[in-house]
């Protein structure tokens, strides 16, 4: 007797489908979220290698807030890239080449634990709600999540674009 021929039934290939389906929907948020952390972790190693740079650039003499980092990529030759300059969270196409705030006075007066530079406001978030990076003097960079706290008083207080 001839043995019936086996294949694949409508119903098993509509299974198929929806488990492929509910999985790529179920992975999608994880691989945004894996990308939004590699960015911030970009950002951070921006602000050190801001840090770094401006160990080796000299006094800053009346250059503060945003130009203390422009100063180095002014410098002869340039200390930093254009692309230390950016926060790899910023997106937008009309996006300033600087977008983070120098220190408000010299750092030189200020003690390890003062901020020296900080994300400017919307750049980890439009509404400021996702927080930002913020670099004391010592060089580490804290990475403050919110509106309040350290994130706060570096953005009022102690930097400016």
């Amino acid at each position: 007797m001839p043995s019936p021929e086996r294949g694949l039934t409508l119903v098993e290939v509509l299974v198929v489908l929806i488990a492929l389906v509910i999985g790529v929907v179920l992975l999608i948020p994880a691989f945004a979220q894996v990308s939004r952390r590699d960015r911030v972790a970009r950002c951070i190693g921006n602000l050190q290698t801001l840090h770094r740079a401006q160990a080796g650039a000299g006094p800053p003499g009346t250059r503060l807030g945003g130009e203390y980092w422009l100063r180095l990529r002014s410098a002869e030759p340039p200390l930093v890239g254009p692309e230390a300059l950016r926060c790899p969270l910023v997106d937008r196409p009309d996006a300033p080449p600087l977008q983070y705030m120098g220190p408000r006075t010299d750092p030189a007066a200020l003690s390890d634990l003062h901020p020296i530079g900080c994300d400017q406001e919307t750049n980890h978030s439009q509404n400021m709600r996702q927080g930002g990076n913020v670099l004391l003097k010592s060089g580490e960079v804290l990475t403050e999540k919110g509106d309040a706290g350290l994130w706060l008083d570096a953005r009022s207080k102690y930097c400016r674009p």
